[in-house]
């Protein structure tokens, strides 16, 4: 019985391999940064410290940063740290993409927020 499931198995792959058809696996183990203005923000969906992912987020803005997380589920989270701090995270979930955002103030001295790009 455990040889037919793993002959199985094995047809399986070859059908995928023959197709062409992609397998999209979970990202390496290895951290993901990103640089956003004067904020940075990192996630790792393999910390070591038994959680399943964690997220930190720094600033030397004056007024604050944050970094929106999505997970492979299409739900996600916020982790929001005060200017010139930063702030970290144990996560449910493994994170998908992550992107940087920033409080900043216009010429006008209007608080005002931009974010970087979505990076996986």
């Amino acid at each position: 019985m455990e040889i037919r499931r793993l002959t199985g198995t094995a047809a399986v792959a070859a059908t995928l391999a023959v197709a062409g058809v992609a397998v999209v696996a979970q990202p390496a183990a290895a951290a993901v940064s990103v640089s956003y203005r004067s904020s940075q923000g990192q996630f790792d969906n393999n910390p070591g410290s038994g959680a399943q992912a964690w997220a930190w987020v720094w600033t030397s803005s004056s007024i604050g940063a944050w970094i929106d997380v999505q997970y492979y589920d299409g739900t996600g989270g916020r982790l929001d740290t005060p200017g010139g701090t930063a702030s970290s995270a144990n996560l449910p979930k493994d994170v998908w993409i992550m992107r940087v955002c920033e409080y900043s103030k216009n010429q006008f001295n209007e608080v005002i927020w931009s974010c970087s790009g979505w990076k996986p």
